[in-house]
């Protein structure tokens, strides 16, 4: 349920919501990134319109999330981009590259999906939830969609539901924050499962029906994230409740 999430992940809601801020000038140049925290978002470069549906028109160009983190007053956020082909995979070289070049100079790093995602309150309290859930990496949380990669990895799934708190939510790539050192290590493993032909927006879906034996090597960030989530449980956690960045 929508509540008093301080960041939400939904194309469908994040135009209206952020609007309505802006109408009742709501936080405007209210916030600044904690000292101990980088915000990092990923893109291709140029326009965003070749993913971008009706409820988002307008930000092809400059993203919601973007726009959203300078109305708040937040200006020193990090943008990571290269060139169309855009892979999902992208996001794992940008953020590690990143890293190993020792650009990240804070305890704590937040990644977020610039096209889809807003900020309602200050990430101060994002900080807040992730330290309260006594873990080094927390991703958010969603629905499973028909085909969504589990299909390829029946064990892992498995596994996820054998966690009674899990209430039929699961890793979502979208919005994370951890401390940085593990991030980086996490992302050193997910390298392991990246090619340079890995799937994009257009053929995911075929990849998955046709059962990759080597799943989810070629897959999606998001595919990946979930395949290593059983192996640094308790380290990573994911946000069941629901109470970080709402998706419904």
């Amino acid at each position: 349920m929508l509540s008093n999430q301080p960041v939400v992940h939904d194309r469908h809601l994040v135009k209206e919501i952020f609007h309505n801020m802006k109408r009742n000038n709501v936080h405007r140049n209210a916030f600044e990134i904690p000292s101990n925290l980088t915000i990092v978002l990923c893109r291709n470069r140029g326009s965003l319109a070749h993913k971008t549906i009706p409820h988002l028109s307008g930000y092809e160009d400059h993203p919601i999330l973007q726009q959203n983190l300078e109305y708040l007053g937040i200006n020193d956020y990090v943008v990571l981009s290269k060139e169309l082909p855009w892979r999902w995979t992208d996001k794992i070289r940008l953020i590690l590259k990143f890293l190993q070049e020792e650009k990240c100079d804070t305890e704590l790093l937040m990644y977020c999906d610039p096209i889809d995602v807003i900020f309602r309150d200050s990430p101060q309290r994002v900080i807040d939830i992730f330290e309260s859930s006594n873990c080094d990496l927390l991703f958010m949380s969603t629905k499973l969609g028909v085909n969504d990669g589990y299909n390829c990895m029946p064990d892992v799934k498995l596994w996820a539901d054998s966690d009674t708190e899990r209430r039929g939510r699961y890793i979502n790539a979208g919005v994370f924050i951890g401390k940085t050192t593990f991030i980086k290590e996490f992302l050193e493993d997910s390298l392991n499962y990246c090619t340079d032909n890995d799937c994009m927006t257009h053929n995911w879906q075929e990849y998955l029906k046709s059962k990759p034996v080597n799943f989810p090597v070629g897959g999606a960030d998001q595919d990946i994230f979930r395949f290593l989530e059983p192996k640094y449980y308790p380290r990573v956690k994911v946000d069941y409740r629901n109470i970080m960045a709402y998706r419904g």
